[in-house]
């Protein structure tokens, strides 16, 4: 389901009840092979319904002799076991069978009759009638536990008990009833009224059968696909049929995306209901419950339509085997939304949807879910909020960046192949993913999925030194922990670096620790070095790279910062100007002496970085917000009146912070909102400071070193490559094992390619050198898509 809840910040009330952990043994004792149901749905008036359930199920171990099922709101008027009617007890949610010893593989038949109101949960979810609609939801975010198939029959209500489906739904007969799998036939009752039979032979669980009653009639399309043509059904009232053409006019892209990312659809239809519900959507297999607001004639909620479908994959056919992984629902369904993006308009959307998301996990996750929270293992309090959802989704884009396309699209499309109609947990997902692309996801899982908060790269400072007609880049990096307990480990980083003609180059690195020195030979002047330019991982930094040519105002919204240029050196000319909003503390001062009584923001800084920037003439504006009790960015820092605070800048990491050449502008000095400005735009960093004598500052700076000692940045390792002076044969070995597809190219000091071979490669390779002329030459060794470099003379 995808929850527009995201729209509010809610907080929920839970309920344990004491059958929680019961509902989940139940599975290990008894399985429910099929479950029938056939419901009266024409009392509107009252709101009750008349149900009887059959369930057919077998004993998965011996002396099995109390049947225990989950039903919740409704009466019960009898049982019947085998066509014995059997003495039960219904407490609370539980519904307690007496009954006669089964063992091992024994069946039988339940017929269960009961009726009443069914409820609603009190946020989201459950039984609701809503003016001519009847209609389930099959969660409830206050309920405990949150799978709600119980409002409205008897069922095991956990993530792991899967049963196939049939439905008899009378109805008035100007209404229709909408359940899973497909429409076997309509009787016409002697009464008017009409039943619908219905039947789904996939296995599903409780909380993902559903009913909706309306008027309805179906909108269809025939989406083509891996196995020809799928009907999609989409139920609606008559009125609303030009709405459900526009807003589902990408439902093929969104098909078509999915076969082609994750595998052929294995369920029998794709299906929506229409239903009169505010706050999202409910992934019901092959019976989606939509809510109409969101069905307008555009095209503005067509990813809530995809993420829906995506379920379909993700949630239907596998589904989190805890609500503690619900990250593996609606986690993967978030991020399709994205690829939806992708494949629809291409991957510049694709990059905006993802730092639009990342923005959003950054600056709300902690405030919607009261605190830092891993996305795996998640407090069932929170089992629906925004860490699962978003930080989920921002987390399985940088598992894309750690695998690759092939290996993560291939390795998901396996995994689910293996997995069809299973319940999974975290730990599945990250074994079977390290074991098909035989890279250890061990890191990847404890780093980003097991554990709160987020990391942090940045550079320090570096240096370029030349070197014939190359250039030797010393670029001295550095991981922070914001709000995580430990530096991220065997992370892939891309360091970006510019020429003078503003062409990326991507070099690649891999990130242990806490400190780093990377060291690469170019064949260009680098004119601009950034961590991670392409957005491949979410650590704690939003960021924006403009190119600027006019004196119009630029906003940076990821960077939360605005530029106003008012004139240019040269008007011929732009820049090129990347900012970054990194949401961790800056460095404390590194002179306490010098610090004239300011203390420094504990909660961001920004990084500015360009080509050309001193042809631009104008302000940087950086704004603070302290409001909101305590919850805004810079609440914790803004203590005092707004007249005390100053603009801090330094140039990188080798220097201490001092007094920016700025501005203030408060307004009100009291009310904790401001901005302040730097009247140069230049690179470095950038922070606010507040004058509080007196005061003691907790933070400490986690530098490399008090200075520019290189010595404390662990170098790269580096390849061994003997013998080194050669002149026809070079032995290269990694520093660790390796055996993979590699390219080995060799340049000489004007930069011409005098060498390349594509081959696979062991840890310790020959290669063979053709003749060349005597002189230094610079071997680039790419290998698991890190890059390493070396110099050679040859004699």
């Amino acid at each position: 389901m995808r929850k527009k809840l995201f729209l509010l910040a809610i907080s929920l009330i839970f309920f344990i009840y004491q059958s929680k952990a019961a509902s989940f043994l139940r599975s290990d004792t008894l399985d429910i092979r099929k479950t029938i149901l056939v419901f009266d749905i024409t009392d509107f008036a009252s709101k009750n319904i008349f149900a009887k359930a059959t369930l057919n199920i077998q004993a998965k171990k011996n002396n099995v002799t109390q049947l225990l099922f989950d039903l919740e709101g409704l009466m019960v008027d009898s049982v019947f076991v085998n066509g014995t009617n059997t003495a039960f007890t219904h407490t609370g949610m539980t519904l307690a069978v007496n009954n006669s010893v089964m063992n091992l593989n024994d069946t039988a038949l339940v017929d269960i009759y009961y009726h009443g109101i069914p409820i609603a949960d009190a946020t989201w979810g459950g039984f609701s009638y809503v003016g001519n609609y009847a209609f389930q939801m099959g969660v409830g975010f206050n309920a405990q536990p949150h799978s709600f198939g119980r409002t409205w029959h008897p069922c095991f209500d956990n993530f792991v008990e899967r049963c196939a489906y049939e439905f008899f739904v009378t109805t008035t007969n100007d209404k229709m009833a909408v359940c899973n799998g497909l429409l076997l036939d309509s009787t016409l009752n002697a009464n008017t009224t009409k039943t619908w039979h219905w039947k789904l032979d996939e296995e599903i669980p409780s909380y993902l059968s559903a009913v909706a009653v309306c008027n309805y009639i179906f909108v269809k399309q025939v989406l083509t696909g891996n196995n020809g043509n799928t009907d999609a059904l989409i139920a609606c009232e008559p009125a609303d049929t030009n709405n459900v053409i526009g807003s589902f006019a990408h439902l093929q892209k969104s098909f078509s995306m999915l076969e082609e990312n994750f595998g052929t659809h294995s369920w029998p239809k794709v299906g929506y209901s229409l239903v009169p519900f505010n706050y999202g959507a409910m992934e019901h297999a092959t019976n989606i419950h939509i809510g109409k607001p969101f069905i307008d004639g555009t095209l503005n909620y067509e990813t809530l339509i995809a993420h829906e479908l995506s379920h379909h994959w993700f949630g239907d056919l596998i589904t989190c085997s805890n609500a503690g992984d619900m990250w593996l629902n609606e986690g993967f369904a978030s991020y399709c939304e994205f690829l939806h993006q992708e494949y629809t308009y291409g991957q510049k959307s694709y990059l905006q949807a993802v730092r639009d998301n990342h923005y959003t996990v950054l600056n709300t996750a902690h405030l919607n879910d009261n605190g830092y929270r891993a996305i795996a293992n998640m407090d069932s309090n929170y089992t629906y909020g925004t860490t699962v959802y978003l930080k989920g989704a921002d987390a399985i884009h940088t598992l894309r960046s750690y695998m690759g396309d092939s290996l993560f699209f291939n390795g998901l499309t396996s995994f689910l192949n293996a997995n069809k109609f299973k319940a999974v947990s975290s730990n599945d997902l990250k074994n079977y993913l390290s074991t098909y692309s035989n890279i250890n996801l061990t890191d990847f899982f404890d780093n980003w999925i097991f554990e709160k908060g987020f990391t942090h790269f940045s550079i320090d400072y570096y240096k370029a030194t030349k070197n014939g007609s190359n250039y030797d880049a010393e670029i001295y990096l550095r991981q922070r922990k914001h709000k995580s307990s430990n530096y991220y480990a065997n992370v892939p980083l891309e360091i970006g670096v510019y020429d003078s003609l503003w062409q990326l180059h991507i070099y690649k690195t891999v990130f242990n620790g806490h400190c780093m020195q990377f060291n690469i030979s170019i064949p260009f002047e680098p004119k601009m070095i950034v961590v991670d330019p392409s957005s491949k991982i979410s650590d704690a930094i939003t960021e924006e790279t403009l190119v600027i040519k006019t004196t119009s105002q630029k906003i940076f919204y990821k960077a939360n910062c605005i530029i106003q240029p008012k004139a240019f050196a040269n008007n011929n000319d732009s820049s090129l100007i990347r900012i970054e909003h990194n949401w961790i503390a800056p460095d404390r001062f590194k002179n306490q002496a010098n610090t004239n009584g300011y203390v420094l923001a504990d909660s961001r800084y920004w990084k500015v970085d360009g080509i050309n920037l001193e042809n631009m003439l104008g302000n940087l504006s950086f704004s603070y917000f302290g409001g909101g009790a305590n919850i805004a960015w810079d609440s914790s820092w803004v203590k005092n009146t707004e007249d005390s605070i100053r603009l801090f800048y330094r140039k990188d990491a080798t220097q201490d912070w001092a007094f920016a050449n700025d501005s203030m502008k408060t307004g009100s000095i009291t009310d904790k909102i401001g901005s302040g400005f730097a009247k140069k735009i230049k690179a470095g960093e950038y922070c606010f400071g507040i004058k509080r004598s007196y005061y003691i500052d907790p933070l400490v700076s986690d530098l490399c070193s008090s200075s520019t000692n290189v010595n404390s940045y662990q170098k790269e390792k580096d390849l061994n490559v003997y013998p080194n002076p050669t002149s026809s044969q070079i032995t290269i070995e990694f520093p660790n094992s390796i055996n993979t597809k590699s390219l080995i190219e060799l340049f000489d000091l004007t930069g011409k390619k005098v060498l390349s071979v594509k081959q696979t490669i062991q840890q310790k390779t020959t290669i063979n050198l053709p003749r060349l002329p005597q002189g230094i030459y610079s071997l680039k060794v790419t290998a698991n898509d890190i890059v390493y470099f070396e110099k050679m003379v040859i004699e």
